[in-house]
């Protein structure tokens, strides 16, 4: 019996459907790829979910898988996929065949791609946490966004993976204090596990004078609590990408003249 590939197609707003198709055969420099994980991610995929994503921008010029298309319906869309290479083209090498790899690809159960698009994933690490790739790739570029200084008071608004990532790799830099406020107890929890040093619920009160925010809630109404606990010439990294939805700031009062800087 013949393949099947089965694949997520976002039809139009909160309508999500399984197309199925016969499974492709790779080209002569191309691999198919059995997909394992397909890791989801939450912020934008609800988005797309929920019709709140521009629709005159390109899904993601960068992922060559989602180029080309608008984001306008009907959208395949996803970009952590691990899978095994089970079957390859006469021109790539024999090696790849059988090996476990990552690839920037919309969730499908097979897929083609040709080897320079793959990452393959080293032994020891397993598959679930290599479709985390580019969620840890968004933290890293995060911190390197913010820059944190020796002794900075940083602060953390949302706690999700991309959130946690980034609390995570904060936490090896010798700062004075890192706050992570989120609603939910068992992320708080966990930001705690990974060195957090005060995680809060939103509304508690606490200090307002950080160097450093990260706004990674998705939500544009927090970007205002950013800016109401950083001090003089902080900065605020907006990580969230917030789509169509829109919140007025609060840029009169104190932030005139604080000089904070957003990100």
């Amino acid at each position: 019996m013949s393949q099947v590939q089965q694949s997520v197609l976002f039809r139009a707003p909160r309508s999500v459907v399984i197309e199925s198709a016969p499974c492709p055969a790779p080209g002569p420099a191309q691999v198919r790829i059995r997909t394992e994980y397909s890791a989801i991610s939450a912020g934008s995929e609800l988005l797309f979910y929920r019709g709140l994503a521009p629709a005159d921008l390109a899904v993601d010029s960068a992922i060559g898988a989602l180029a080309g298309q608008a984001s306008a319906y009907p959208i395949r869309y996803g970009y952590a996929c691990v899978g095994i290479i089970e079957a390859i083209g006469p021109d790539v090498a024999a090696e790849w065949l059988g090996r476990r790899v990552f690839a920037f690809h919309p969730h499908s159960s097979h897929f083609l791609a040709s080897p320079d698009e793959l990452i393959p994933v080293p032994e020891g690490i397993a598959p679930t946490h290599a479709a985390l790739l580019p969620n840890m790739e968004t933290a890293d570029n995060f911190v390197m966004d913010g820059n944190p200084v020796i002794g900075e008071r940083v602060a953390v608004f949302g706690l999700g993976i991309v959130g946690l990532l980034t609390t995570a790799l904060l936490a090896r830099f010798p700062l004075e204090g890192l706050w992570a406020i989120d609603p939910l107890s068992v992320r708080r929890t966990a930001a705690e596990r990974l060195g957090a040093s005060r995680t809060l619920a939103p509304g508690t009160e606490w200090r307002d004078d950080c160097d450093l925010c990260y706004e990674l809630t998705g939500n544009p109404d927090v970007l205002n609590d950013a800016i109401g606990v950083t001090g003089y010439g902080g900065r605020i990294v907006i990580g969230s990408w917030y789509g169509d939805k829109q919140a007025p700031l609060r840029l009169g009062g104190a932030f005139h003249r604080s000089r904070i800087r957003l990100l």
